[in-house]
C-alpha cells in the first residue's frame, strides 16, 4: 500500500568507534622511554660505575721503619758568584751554562768608553811631564848666570874693587835661585810620579775589565746580557765545583735524633725508581725558618749528579717488627686511603705509624689481606665496582 505522502521515512543513525584509553594509546612510547632509560643505566654502569682494573697491594705484617724526612737539593761542593768590578758594557761573553772553566780563564770583557778616553788624556799627560822634567827646572839658566856673577865679583871684591856688601848682595840671590832650582826639580819629577801613578791605577782598573774565573768549575748560571750595561759588583755569574753534595732541610723536631753517620736513602725526582744509599756528614748549627740544613755524600760515587737537582731522603732512626704495613703511595692526604672489597672501592681514615718513602705501619683502620689501591686515586670513587685487580708486591 502506497504510503501517505505525510509520513516520513526514519534516519539511520551512524555511530562513531570507541576511543581508546591514553595510556593504550602511548604504551609504544612509555616502553621505548623505559628501554631508553634501561639502556643509559647500563651505560652510566659500565662506564662510571665501574673501572676495567685498579693497581693494588695488600695489606700484611713486616717490619715498619721509622725515618727523619727531609726534603733535598744537589748542590756543588764549593760555589762562587762572579761579579763585575767596574760599570761599563758587556762587550764579550765567552761562557754559556753548563761549559767546564779554568781559573784564571777570562769569562767576560767590560768596555768602558769613559775609562779609555781618561787613559788617553793621561798618557798624554804624562808625555808633556817628561818633556818639562827633561828639559829642567825653568829657573836653571837664571842660577847659572848667578853662579858666573857671583865668581866675577869675589874676583873684584879680592881685587879691592867693590865692597863687602855687593858681594853679599850677589850671593844671597844665589842661594835664593839654587833653592828655587831644587824646588822646580822636585816638582818635576813630582808631575811625573803623579802622572805615571795615576795612569798606571787606571789601566789596571782597565784590565779588571777582562773577567776571569777564581777556580776549576762549571758554569752553573748566567746571570748578565751580552750588550747590557752593568754596575759595579753586578752578579755576573755563578760557578761551581764539579763534585756536588746532597744538602736537606730537616725540621727543627727532627734534628735532634740524627748523628753524622747515619745512613739515608734519598730520591731525587730525576731518578723516580731509584733509591741512592747515602751518608750523614754535617748538621747546620743555624735553622732557616724553622729547618735546619744537614749535608750527605752518596755511598756511590758514580752516580750523575747534577746541580739543581730535587728530591727526598728518609734517615731510618727506629723500626718496629710483626705490624701491619702497606706502600706509603697508597695512603692519600696523610690518612685516607682506598680499598677494594668484593670488587667495590671503598675510602677508608687509617692511622699511620712509623713510615718511609717506602712503606708505612698502619695502626688502626685496615685487616691484614685487604687490598688498597696504590695510584691513579682521582680515577676512583667510593662505590665504583672495579673488575680486575693487578696487584704488586711490597
Amino acid at each position: 500500500m502506497p504510503q501517505s505522502p505525510t509520513m516520513k521515512e526514519p534516519r539511520t543513525v551512524q555511530r562513531r568507534p570507541q576511543r581508546r584509553s591514553f595510556l593504550a594509546r602511548t604504551w609504544i612510547f612509555w616502553v621505548f622511554l623505559l628501554l631508553l632509560a634501561g639502556g643509559g643505566g647500563a651505560y652510566y654502569y659500565y662506564n662510571y660505575a665501574t673501572i676495567a682494573s685498579a693497581e693494588v697491594a695488600y695489606v700484611k705484617r713486616g717490619t715498619a721503619l721509622t725515618s727523619v724526612y727531609g726534603t733535598v737539593n744537589v748542590d756543588p761542593v764549593e760555589q762562587i758568584i762572579v761579579r763585575t768590578r767596574n760599570y761599563g758594557q758587556l762587550s764579550s761573553l765567552k761562557i754559556k751554562e753548563g761549559d767546564t772553566v779554568k781559573k784564571d780563564q777570562v769569562l767576560a770583557e767590560v768596555t768602558d768608553d769613559t775609562e779609555q778616553r781618561q787613559i788617553d788624556t793621561l798618557q798624554s799627560n804624562l808625555t808633556q811631564a817628561k818633556i818639562r822634567q827633561s828639559l829642567g827646572p825653568p829657573s836653571a839658566p837664571a842660577l847659572k848666570n848667578a853662579e858666573i856673577e857671583v865668581d866675577k865679583l869675589t874676583q873684584l871684591f879680592n881685587a879691592g874693587n867693590i865692597a863687602q856688601v855687593e858681594l853679599d848682595k850677589a850671593k844671597n840671590a844665589l842661594t835664593q835661585l839654587q833653592e828655587q832650582v831644587q824646588n822646580e826639580a822636585i816638582n818635576l819629577d813630582n808631575d811625573v810620579d803623579a802622572q805615571q801613578r795615576a795612569l798606571d791605577a787606571l789601566q789596571a782598573q782597565f784590565k779588571e775589565n777582562r773577567i776571569t774565573a777564581p777556580m776549576d768549575g762549571v758554569v752553573l748560571n748566567i746571570y748578565a746580557n751580552l750588550g747590557e750595561f752593568l754596575n759595579p759588583q753586578t752578579q755576573l755569574c755563578r760557578i761551581g765545583s764539579a763534585d756536588n753534595k746532597i744538602v736537606a732541610n730537616v725540621n727543627e723536631e727532627d734534628v735532634g735524633y740524627l748523628v753524622p753517620g747515619m745512613k739515608a736513602q734519598i730520591r731525587l725526582y730525576a731518578y723516580p725508581d731509584k733509591n741512592l744509599p747515602g751518608t750523614l756528614l754535617t748538621i747546620g748549627h743555624d735553622s732557616d725558618n724553622q729547618a735546619y740544613k744537614v749535608t750527605f755524600s752518596i755511598d756511590d760515587p758514580t752516580q750523575s749528579l747534577l746541580p739543581g737537582m730535587t728530591g727526598e731522603m728518609n734517615i731510618i732512626v727506629g723500626e718496629r717488627k710483626n705490624t701491619l704495613t702497606i706502600p706509603t703511595r697508597a695512603i692519600r692526604h696523610g690518612n685516607v686511603v682506598l680499598t677494594v672489597v668484593d670488587g667495590v672501592v671503598h675510602q677508608v681514615t687509617v692511622r699511620v705509624g712509623f713510615h718511609t718513602l717506602e712503606t708505612s705501619e698502619i695502626l688502626e683502620g685496615l685487616d691484614e689481606g685487604t687490598a688498597v689501591i696504590l695510584s691513579n686515586h682521582d680515577l676512583y670513587h667510593p662505590g665504583m665496582h672495579v673488575r680486575e685487580l693487578n696487584a704488586k708486591d711490597n
